[in-house]
């Protein structure tokens, strides 16, 4: 530019910025951002008629934490999603006990499947539909034009909005199951014990796989459920069957689950759920010194912490 020369652009490859608590505040009727080069900027709150918006922002009984910045190229708008948390007293009390709903996540099949038999989400259209992004952002690629650019921008804000939003209805249809059963506690695998299990697979489905336990656990909160996390490690090849529990590789093929020793067949992911939900009960009752009941939500009933089986009245 001193040169005379021409100079471009600078391209910015998100259309979104992540706002800490630190980086924007939050006052009556507006906000201020934290702004590269230029201090805080204030911006006042744009609602739509009638919105539920409005009430979580002016009342004093919600917690306003981060935020998201995004930018809508296509209406020249800025939108900001903000998270907001209540904390709510346990409905029942740590002293009697819980019901807890198991989720087993995945990269491909079904996104969540829930111990209490709910099978939610298609892992396998969500990456079909992230090949179809990379494969026409692809072909724009090649043309390398100013325009080609542009659509670029536009499709993957696009796929991005619709990601997000695919994930907020699995996650909402999760809490949703924890609701209809009572639970009061959603059990997750730990993220740090399972990298192995989704290192191979793109950037896309870690993030997936991030985003949706994240949704949960805000959603969950919003209903007054806790959501725990434990170490899935040979949840997929342990029979949940309550009388028997054998692991072996040789258990699972693919979608189905067949013990080798009891003879017990469910569907793979259903059986790594109930495990999962187990899994959290019997650490709980191991540190736990209080004797509170406590119950793993199942398709056709409850089992509490000691294996006792209990049948929906409308199941056979």
């Amino acid at each position: 530019m001193k040169e005379g020369g021409n100079v471009s652009k600078p391209v910015f490859t998100s259309n979104t910025t992540v706002y800490n608590t630190s980086a924007i505040s939050y006052f009556d009727g507006y906000c201020t951002l934290a702004a590269y080069g230029s201090g805080r900027i204030k911006t006042e709150y744009v609602y739509p008629d009638n919105s539920i918006q409005a009430k979580y922002m002016e009342s004093s009984g919600w917690d306003k934490q981060g935020a998201k910045l995004r930018y809508d190229h296509q209406s020249d708008n800025y939108y900001l999603h903000i998270t907001v948390v209540q904390e709510r007293d346990d409905p029942q009390g740590e002293a009697e006990g819980r019901t807890v709903l198991g989720v087993d996540r995945n990269v491909d099949g079904y996104l969540a499947v829930t111990s209490s038999g709910s099978f939610i989400g298609n892992a396998d259209y969500l990456n079909h539909k992230r090949r179809e992004y990379e494969r026409r952002r692809g072909d724009l690629q090649q043309k390398g034009t100013r325009s080609a650019h542009l659509t670029i921008k536009s499709i993957g804000e696009g796929f991005a909005n619709w990601s997000e939003d695919y994930l907020h209805r699995v996650s909402k249809q999760v809490v949703a199951e924890a609701v209809a059963n009572g639970c009061n506690t959603i059990v997750l695998e730990d993220l740090e014990q399972i990298r192995d299990r989704i290192s191979n697979g793109k950037k896309f489905q870690q993030w997936a796989f991030r985003e949706l336990g994240r949704q949960i656990t805000y959603k969950a909160k919003a209903e007054g459920i806790t959501v725990e996390v434990v170490n899935p490690a040979y949840t997929s090849q342990q029979c949940s069957h309550t009388e028997c529990g054998f692991t072996h590789e040789d258990n699972r093929e693919g979608d189905v689950f067949e013990c080798l020793k009891c003879g017990k067949e469910l569907h793979s992911d259903y059986n790594a759920a109930r495990n999962i939900a187990a899994r959290y009960l019997r650490n709980r009752r191991k540190s736990s010194s209080g004797g509170a009941t406590n119950h793993l939500a199942l398709k056709s009933g409850t089992v509490n912490g000691s294996g006792d089986f209990t049948p929906t009245a409308s199941s056979g």
